[in-house]
Protein backbone atom coordinates (compact mmCIF):
# COMPACT_ATOMS: atom_id res chain seq x y z
CA UNK A 1 0.00 0.00 0.00
CA UNK A 2 1.68 3.94 -1.35
CA UNK A 3 0.96 6.32 0.65
CA UNK A 4 -1.57 8.14 -1.22
CA UNK A 5 -3.94 5.37 -0.41
CA UNK A 6 -3.21 5.37 2.79
CA UNK A 7 -4.00 9.37 2.77
CA UNK A 8 -6.80 8.97 1.07
CA UNK A 9 -8.63 5.29 2.81
CA UNK A 10 -7.80 3.01 -0.28
CA UNK A 11 -7.86 -0.33 0.17
CA UNK A 12 -5.70 -3.02 -1.33
CA UNK A 13 -6.45 -4.87 -4.39
CA UNK A 14 -8.60 -1.89 -5.89
CA UNK A 15 -7.12 -0.38 -8.46
CA UNK A 16 -8.02 2.64 -10.68
CA UNK A 17 -9.11 2.70 -13.96
CA UNK A 18 -6.95 0.09 -16.23
CA UNK A 19 -4.39 1.02 -17.96
CA UNK A 20 -4.58 1.53 -21.55
CA UNK A 21 -2.29 -0.56 -23.78
CA UNK A 22 0.51 2.09 -25.42
CA UNK A 23 -0.96 3.29 -28.84
CA UNK A 24 1.26 2.09 -31.47
CA UNK A 25 2.63 5.02 -33.24
CA UNK A 26 3.72 4.28 -36.89
CA UNK A 27 7.90 4.52 -37.39
CA UNK A 28 7.75 7.17 -39.92
CA UNK A 29 10.99 7.61 -42.38
CA UNK A 30 12.72 11.02 -41.29
CA UNK A 31 12.58 13.33 -44.61
CA UNK A 32 15.61 14.74 -43.96
CA UNK A 33 14.56 17.89 -44.42
CA UNK A 34 16.38 20.14 -42.09
CA UNK A 35 20.24 19.49 -43.48
CA UNK A 36 23.25 21.47 -42.29
CA UNK A 37 26.28 21.72 -43.89
CA UNK A 38 29.56 21.17 -42.14
CA UNK A 39 33.14 22.02 -43.41
CA UNK A 40 36.43 20.59 -43.08
CA UNK A 41 38.43 23.34 -43.53
CA UNK A 42 37.24 27.36 -41.90
CA UNK A 43 38.75 29.03 -45.19
CA UNK A 44 36.17 26.82 -47.23
CA UNK A 45 33.11 27.85 -44.77
CA UNK A 46 30.07 29.46 -46.62
CA UNK A 47 31.19 27.53 -49.87
CA UNK A 48 28.64 25.50 -51.22
CA UNK A 49 31.17 23.29 -52.98
CA UNK A 50 33.12 22.81 -50.39
CA UNK A 51 30.64 21.28 -48.13
CA UNK A 52 32.23 18.41 -46.14
CA UNK A 53 28.98 16.95 -44.97
CA UNK A 54 25.44 17.26 -44.15
CA UNK A 55 23.84 16.27 -40.53
CA UNK A 56 19.85 16.30 -40.29
CA UNK A 57 19.00 17.95 -37.40
CA UNK A 58 15.78 16.01 -36.95
CA UNK A 59 17.29 12.18 -37.03
CA UNK A 60 20.98 13.23 -36.77
CA UNK A 61 21.95 11.12 -39.54
CA UNK A 62 25.34 12.04 -41.66
CA UNK A 63 24.99 12.53 -45.21
CA UNK A 64 28.05 12.83 -47.94
CA UNK A 65 27.89 16.25 -49.76
CA UNK A 66 26.48 14.41 -52.72
CA UNK A 67 23.46 12.76 -50.48
CA UNK A 68 22.89 16.14 -48.48
CA UNK A 69 22.67 18.11 -51.64
CA UNK A 70 19.82 15.44 -53.37
CA UNK A 71 18.16 15.67 -50.19
CA UNK A 72 18.30 19.21 -49.91
CA UNK A 73 16.80 19.06 -53.71
CA UNK A 74 14.08 16.80 -52.99
CA UNK A 75 12.96 18.79 -50.19
CA UNK A 76 12.80 21.86 -51.97
CA UNK A 77 10.51 20.02 -54.54
CA UNK A 78 8.00 18.76 -51.56
CA UNK A 79 7.53 22.70 -50.83
CA UNK A 80 7.61 23.66 -54.75
CA UNK A 81 4.78 21.06 -54.95
CA UNK A 82 3.23 22.39 -51.49
CA UNK A 83 2.73 25.75 -52.57
CA UNK A 84 1.32 24.81 -56.33
CA UNK A 85 -1.35 23.07 -54.19
CA UNK A 86 -1.90 25.61 -52.07
CA UNK A 87 -2.17 28.51 -54.88
CA UNK A 88 -4.76 26.40 -56.95
CA UNK A 89 -8.28 27.13 -55.97
CA UNK A 90 -10.08 24.54 -54.47
CA UNK A 91 -13.10 22.99 -56.52
CA UNK A 92 -16.80 22.67 -54.53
Amino acid sequence: MGFLDRLFGRKTGTETAPAKEEEMIADVPCPHGSLVAHWDEPHAMGKSDAVSYYICESCGERFSREQGQRFMTEAAERVRIAEEERAQPSEG
